[in-house]
């Protein structure tokens, strides 16, 4: 009996085991459910924001590569030659006519120190612009993809929150086409209300069916960012704080946008870096100094006059480079460089018009969220009752099927718009922080407030 318990336990054990491990094997279910979570999986996979990353790191050698123009440069230069060497005729008796063969060695050291190179310092210039630029458009890469993340997961929510009143319009509209079935079967009802409904409900039925793609197509726009697939989210609180902005002057935020809007603070360092481009190419004309070094070793087989030589060479040259005309080449580069200066100021201008507009945008936008939210929030409650008053007057006799269904179809339009106008509302307040510059994670945990 013991054996048999034995046994038996030893199987259970097994049993469990096999279990653990394969709840192990399984992949494991997907996180990140909250907003945050989602940003921070963002972070990780988006593509995007992977590619600013990788090209912010490249910008940054600019001063690395900029510095080693300061720097000397060191070549050392091997060279074996193999000689065949036929000699025809000689006036000179040490060598007979005949055949030899000897080898050449020539070892070459070589250091160019460079004194003064105007292009030079102009691009160690530039290279501390486009190390900063860089480091913007980084920043602006960080704040845009904590706007994307938001925008994609609200949109989930919005979508989520589309299909539940989709599903349950058609259920409202189910019954009413149930009850019309119903009356016209015991002769209190009419052929005509049967159809309305009906009609009514194939319109819900689609619509459902719409709603379900948009939130499968919502699903997959978050995995596009995350590199996940999000089944579960979160959900907006019924009740959550509307905020206006502050301060609540929109030269206020004009002022921080034009200061601190990083896109706009990258475009004024690519003015520079391209500024600086016309200083480095119109020092194509400046002459340049370097202080060169070469220190030769020649090993000689033989000569035609004479034995084998071992020869050893050292030069010290100062270099002076004046450029006196190359086909006008300089001055077409600075030419080239000059324009595409002017392209970068005019990109400036165009980006800073573009920052202003977004700011005021969104700016009046999050005011104008907040009456609209209200106002959607009270058509809602209006809607409602005017639905149940329809409901009585047709059960009354008052009013026929089509009225009531008409009341069904509004207030489930302004639950949409009502839901609508609340994702639309949290997702201007970030583009107004985004645009003033100020967008940071901090922002993602408050809007998380809202949700649960």
């Amino acid at each position: 009996m013991r054996f048999g318990r034995s046994r038996t336990g030893f199987c259970q054990s097994a049993a469990l085991l096999a279990g653990l491990c394969a709840a192990l094997l399984l992949p494991l279910p997907a996180r990140g459910e909250t907003l945050l979570e989602a940003y921070r999986l963002a972070v990780e996979n988006d593509p995007k924001y992977r590619a600013a990353r990788a090209e912010s790191l490249a910008a940054g050698t600019a001063i690395d590569q900029a510095r080693a123009g300061f720097l000397p440069q060191v070549r050392f230069d091997l060279e074996r030659t193999e000689t065949r060497q036929r000699i025809l005729k000689s006036e000179n008796p040490i060598f007979g006519a005949g055949i030899t063969n000897f080898p050449t060695d020539n070892e070459t050291l070589s250091v160019n120190q460079p004194i003064f190179r105007k292009d030079v310092i102009e691009r160690f210039a530039q290279a501390k612009a486009v190390v900063r630029q860089a480091e913007f458009t980084l920043l602006a890469a960080e704040q845009d993809l904590l706007l994307r993340t938001a925008a994609a997961y609200l949109v989930v929510l919005a979508a989520t929150d589309s299909q539940a009143l989709a599903r349950a319009e058609r259920e409202a509209v189910g019954k009413a086409l149930d009850l019309a079935r119903e009356k016209l079967a015991i002769g209190l009802g009419t052929i005509v209300n049967q159809h309305d409904a009906a009609a009514r409900y194939a319109v819900t039925q689609a619509r459902e069916l719409e709603a379900q793609y948009r939130l499968h197509d919502a699903r997959q726009g978050l995995r596009e960012i995350t590199g996940r697939l999000i089944e579960k989210v979160q959900r907006l609180r019924e009740e959550f704080t509307l905020e206006t902005p502050e301060p609540a002057r929109v030269d206020r935020w004009l002022a921080s946008a034009s200061e601190q809007n990083l896109v706009l603070r990258a475009k004024r360092e690519a003015v520079e870096v391209a500024r600086q481009e016309v200083e480095r190419q119109r020092a194509g004309h400046f002459p340049s100094l370097n202080l060169v070094l070469n220190h030769n070793r020649r090993d000689a087989g033989s000569t035609l006059f004479g034995g084998g030589s071992e020869v050893e060479t050292t030069d010290l040259t100062l270099r002076l480079s004046v450029p006196i005309f190359e086909g006008g080449l300089t001055s077409a580069v600075t030419q080239e460089a000059a324009h595409r200066y002017q392209k970068s100021r005019e990109e400036l201008e165009q980006e800073r018009r573009a920052v202003e507009r977004a700011t005021r945008a969104a700016f009046e936008g999050t005011l104008v969220g907040v009456s609209l939210v209200r106002a959607l929030r009270q058509s809602v409650i209006s809607q409602q009752s005017a639905l149940e008053a329809k409901e009585e007057g047709h059960r009354s006799g008052l009013f026929t099927l089509l009225p009531v269904l008409d009341a069904q179809r509004d207030l489930y339009l302004a639950k949409r718009d009502f839901a609508q106008s609340r994702y639309e509302y949290l997702l201007t307040r970030l583009r107004l922080k985004q645009a003033a510059g100020m967008l940071s994670e901090a922002d993602l945990v408050s809007l998380g407030a809202a949700l649960q």
